[in-house]
């Protein structure tokens, strides 16, 4: 269940889009500077997201207490955010160590002379990117989510402590 709700999110589709669009249109070879630029991008840009989720997501597990992860798991919400969460920060771990190893490959391969790359390389390098950006977006939305049932907890909360003469 978990594989197939990864297969079919708006972040897969994004990153699958991005693979099509390189297959379609960057022919067979692909320029060794032109991709070792793309991956230099790739590396700062996922680096920095990485880096941010990583504390965004170390916050929102540290900030929740017993009584609000049981009013979020009684239709399994807080389970379903948390899955997000962790699913997004694998996806832009692995676009970013990808991203290393094509930026060293192609570094190799430029000192050895070689200008062309195979198409493939940098397609599922844009699968990654892209998958790993808009998983990000979307877990993000979802912290929004939590924000929302966290304020709706509260006032709930506060409710019933002012029925109860508390």
């Amino acid at each position: 269940m978990r594989i197939r709700r990864l297969i079919a999110s708006w972040d897969f589709l994004a990153g699958f889009t991005g693979f099509v669009s390189v297959w379609l249109f960057a022919g067979k070879w692909v320029g060794n500077e032109f991709a070792k630029d793309v991956y230099g991008v790739g590396i700062t840009v996922l680096s920095i997201v990485f880096s941010v989720y990583f504390a965004a997501l170390a916050i929102i597990m540290s900030s929740s207490d017993d009584d609000f992860v049981e009013f979020l798991e009684q239709e399994g919400d807080f389970t379903a955010i948390i899955t997000a969460f962790e699913d997004a920060l694998y996806v832009l771990f692995g676009a970013l160590v990808y991203s290393l190893a094509l930026y060293a490959y192609t570094g190799f391969r430029l000192s050895k002379h070689v200008q062309h790359q195979g198409w493939f390389f940098i397609a599922v390098f844009t699968f990654a990117f892209f998958w790993g950006l808009v998983g990000a977006l979307c877990a993000t939305r979802d912290s929004i989510i939590y924000s929302r049932f966290r304020a709706r907890f509260v006032l709930a909360r506060r409710k019933t402590n002012v029925g109860h003469g508390g």
